[in-house]
């Protein structure tokens, strides 16, 4: 009687699990130090869901995407990460941007065998991605400071003072700056220092930066702490070169100092400006292609769900394991180019394999889940435009 009980039982469960839907977390620093991040990567992770949606779905199965905010802070991504796995039961979390929420979340999906996709760049994570469930879609900082050394050194700037937010990403990247500035001739001239973001003033740390007039600082510093920062070195009547990282500077920061922002030096990863990949992801989000940088987190994340749905199709099944394996494969090929699931989907059923090139970078993964390459913008501030000086791989 049981084993008859089983066998009629089993056509409803196979049934039942087709008619499930794939459970995706979307995981996005929508407030705090990411907050002009987090919503342009959620959103493109939204449009491509409800795109493959109205077409049918995955494996003939319906994408639940469920959103959620890190607030850009390790325990609120943690208390996030838990409930998306544990209630939500997705089998991947994506979006994540901050590398200190990363690398707090990262404990998490290995022990639930659940993927993590990242724009993070701390360079602990690929030691940290143990069971190579991680899947990073931003270079380490290595990577970045290789680009503003240089771009530090060409202009002549071959003495500099450090210092940033104490956070993973900052504390990592001034050290891999200092490395590569002292490699290409340059001189750090102060011993680097990390500033709690939180406090009500940065008076005496700038003082502390500011010793001995260096003729140039880098601070790898979140808009907020920037803002709060540049202020009081402008205040000082500071003359020398400011160097930071792009997004520290964006609209928020240029509407805050106004004319004071003129001289800054920033970069940051940026995607193929002007390629038709990345000018059909603007228009699928609404943008107008206009030859500048837009949404370049975003991007990212445009390419983190297309990445996963068409691992997804290739494994032919929602397996985290197989899964895993098949993106590399999707990811850097050999096979057929694609930019978009209709086509990934189109060239699957012909029985082709795939080689996805995606709208923020060409997206080919090393074997510990970082990006292989990608390109770097290095701009100045004039009259309140970044006006580009230098592009890098």
């Amino acid at each position: 009687l049981a084993t008859g009980t089983a066998l009629l039982a089993t056509p409803y469960v196979v049934r039942a699990q087709a008619n499930e839907p794939i459970r995706i977390g979307s995981l996005t620093p929508n407030t705090g130090g990411g907050a002009q991040s987090g919503p342009e990567i959620a959103e493109a992770h939204r449009r491509v869901v409800e795109l493959v949606n109205s077409q049918g779905g995955i494996l003939g199965r319906r994408i639940l995407l469920t959103q959620e905010n890190d607030e850009t802070n390790p325990e609120a991504g943690v208390r996030a990460a838990r409930k998306l796995i544990d209630a939500d039961r997705v089998m991947a979390l994506l979006g994540l941007w901050a590398s200190s929420v990363t690398l707090g979340v990262l404990p998490l999906v290995e022990a639930a065998n659940v993927l993590l996709f990242c724009t993070s760049s701390s360079d602990d994570i690929p030691a940290a991605n143990r069971r190579g469930l991680l899947f990073n879609f931003q270079p380490l900082n290595a990577a970045w400071a290789v680009a503003i050394a240089r771009l530090a050194v060409r202009r002549n700037y071959r003495e500099i003072a450090l210092a940033g937010p104490n956070n993973d990403f900052a504390t990592t990247l001034v050290a891999s700056f200092r490395r590569s500035f002292e490699e290409a001739g340059g001189r750090v001239v102060n011993e680097p220092f990390f500033y709690n973001t939180t406090q009500p003033s940065f008076r005496a740390e700038v003082d502390r930066l500011l010793r001995g007039n260096p003729p140039a600082v880098f601070i790898p510093g979140y808009v907020a702490d920037f803002t709060a920062v540049y202020r009081d070195i402008f205040r000082a009547g500071y003359r020398g070169r400011v160097f930071t990282i792009s997004f520290a500077v964006g609209p928020q920061f240029k509407t805050a100092v106004g004319a004071a922002a003129n001289g800054i030096m920033h970069g940051f990863p940026v995607p193929p400006v002007g390629s038709p990949t990345y000018d059909a992801f603007l228009r699928f989000m609404g943008r107008t292609p206009n030859r500048e940088v837009q949404l370049p987190f975003g991007s990212a994340g445009y390419v983190q769900i297309n990445v996963l749905l068409l691992a997804i199709a290739a494994a032919n099944s929602t397996d985290v394991d197989a899964v895993k394996a098949m993106i590399p494969r999707v990811a850097n090929g050999p096979g057929e180019r694609v930019t978009t699931v209709a086509e990934g989907l189109a060239a699957l059923r012909a029985g082709k394999t795939l080689n996805y090139d995606g709208a923020s970078s060409s997206v080919e993964f090393k074997p510990e889940g970082s990006l292989l390459a990608r390109d770097f913008e290095l701009y100045e501030i004039r009259d309140g435009r970044d006006v580009s000086v230098e592009r890098i791989t």
